[in-house]
């Protein structure tokens, strides 16, 4: 019997050990785990210190990181339900963001916030969703989850964290104000804060976007003052540079970019330096000797975003110097990266516009010359309404007026037109005057001469429904029945029936109504 309880006591004393043993390996591997991820956060926090970015890991704090994800991983295969689960999944998440395996870190954050929804990492675990949707692109996900963050912790410390988030998705779908807003109360609550350069910069571009240039110019000198990582302050002094250009403060630009091309190729920005000192030169008027330094850029500076850019800037000064078929071409160019460009969709529209008037020229040579006047009417149009060329625009509406009898719609059109360049681009009114004396004497009807004589006060369209109405009573006058061209108008009743048949009365035509509508048409 002593020694049957000698046996039970013994079995139960190595249950006891090994469940000891085993409740210790548990902590003892998250321990080591989180000793990792703490090694590697003490890197970081140096390398912060001397002004370098903290971005990429190294590759020693990639090891101590990669270790930390292994002995998380280990307590959740070996010791599924533990009461350290949540924190295993926790601390693997943020080891994942810190080798930036973003999409690894959003899935073990969804393990978490769906497991454990009382966690107590639950509010940085929000945040760090918010975040690492944003790094893959996610920006609704990225909302979403602030949303959730702001409604669950409204007093988080993460709230100033937050706001420079909301500013990164609002930067991401280029909604310039509500970023500058939201970057600059991060900046008002975390002024001291790491990444008070990198939002400063991110601000000065909301400003440089909206077109505040000297909020932009004040913003990037305090980016500058405050000092950090060199590549941060090349690019803030850059950006000044190129406010300082659109401020008219042309000999500070050139200055600041004289220093900067010293600089320029440590940071690998030997080409977008060139483009800022172009930049200068031709706000300064200079334009043709800022061909010549952009179109001889080295291969090996055209790099990023510089190509399109330069297309961009050439296509403008081609554009000056009237050299339409290359600018056309650099047009072209600069739309291959187009998000890159400083004005996205006036370099596609002088690429359309610069299309029709090439194609309508090439078509003139060989044209009838029943068809010039239309050619000709598309290239003036061209030529004063997106190309700025408002003399060449009347020269060219001078010749639709001329070849009337080949084409008297062209004709109309083309009184008018040059019309408008006399009164509104060239300051002639008594050229424009005899234009519109002649376009009311020869073309009364027309709806050219109605908006001249009734201005922005007549209904043009009332107009034209009664003109073509009063076609098709002619039509019906004369004893031939309504053609029913492309513009014809047809009448039907309140609730949109046809009307019924006139009825036959067998009355006598007033000849005096005949000679009154022809009279008017």
């Amino acid at each position: 019997m002593k020694y049957r309880h000698r046996r039970l006591a013994a079995a139960a004393l190595a249950t006891a050990l090994l469940a000891a043993g085993a409740g210790c390996a548990r902590f003892n591997t998250f321990y080591n785990a989180r000793k990792a991820y703490t090694t590697a956060e003490q890197v970081r926090a140096d390398r912060v210190k001397q002004g370098l970015d903290p971005a990429t890991p190294t590759p020693q704090q990639a090891q101590e990181y990669q270790r930390c994800v292994k002995k998380c991983q280990i307590i959740l295969d070996e010791y599924p339900g533990h009461a350290l689960t949540d924190d295993a999944l926790f601390l693997m998440a943020k080891a994942y963001h810190r080798l930036e395996s973003h999409r690894m870190a959003i899935t073990q954050l969804n393990l978490l916030i769906s497991n454990f929804p009382a966690t107590p990492h639950l509010e940085e675990a929000l945040y760090l969703q918010a975040v690492s949707h944003l790094l893959v692109g996610d920006v609704a996900g990225s909302n979403s989850f602030l949303a959730q963050l702001e409604q669950a912790f409204p007093e988080s410390e993460f709230q100033a964290e937050a706001l420079r988030v909301g500013g990164e998705n609002a930067l991401a779908l280029e909604s310039w104000a509500e970023a500058r807003d939201r970057f600059r109360d991060y900046l008002d609550r975390h002024a001291g804060g790491g990444e008070a350069a990198s939002v400063g910069n991110k601000l000065a571009l909301c400003y440089w976007e909206l077109g505040e240039y000297e909020e932009a110019r004040g913003r990037l000198e305090a980016v500058v003052a405050a000092g950090g990582d060199k590549g941060q302050l090349f690019d803030a002094r850059l950006l000044q540079a190129r406010c300082l250009a659109r401020l008219g403060r042309h000999d500070e630009a050139s200055d600041l970019i004289d220093q900067l091309k010293q600089e320029a190729e440590l940071y690998g920005k030997d080409g977008v330096t060139a483009l800022a000192q172009a930049e200068v030169m031709v706000a300064r008027g200079n334009a043709d000797e800022a061909a010549p330094l952009l179109e001889g850029l080295p291969p090996e500076w055209r790099a990023g975003e510089v190509p399109a850019r330069l297309a961009e800037m050439l296509g403008e000064i081609y554009l000056k110097q009237w050299k339409i078929e290359e600018a056309r071409q650099q047009f072209r160019d600069a739309l291959r990266n187009a998000n890159v460009l400083e004005d996205e969709q006036r370099c596609r529209r002088l690429d359309a516009e610069l299309n029709r008037y090439l194609a309508a020229e090439q078509r003139l040579g060989t044209a009838g010359e029943d068809q010039k006047p239309a050619l000709r009417l598309t290239m003036a149009n061209v030529l004063l309404f997106a190309l700025d060329r408002p003399r060449l625009a009347l020269d060219a509406y001078l010749e639709v007026v001329a070849a009337a009898e080949q084409d008297s719609a062209a004709a109309v059109r083309g009184l008018y037109g040059a019309a408008l360049v006399y009164r509104d681009r060239l300051s002639l009114p008594d050229s424009a005057a005899v234009l519109t004396a002649r376009l009311q004497d020869e073309y009364p009807e027309s709806p050219q001469a109605f908006v001249t004589r009734e201005g922005a006060e007549g209904d043009l369209y009332a107009y034209l429904t009664g003109l073509e109405a009063r076609r098709r009573e002619l039509e019906l006058a004369a004893g031939g029945p309504a053609q029913d061209g492309p513009g014809a108008v047809e009448a039907t009743g309140p609730a949109g029936e046809r009307p019924g048949a006139a009825p036959v009365t067998g009355g006598r035509r007033s000849h005096w109504r005949d000679r009154k509508l022809q009279g008017r048409v």
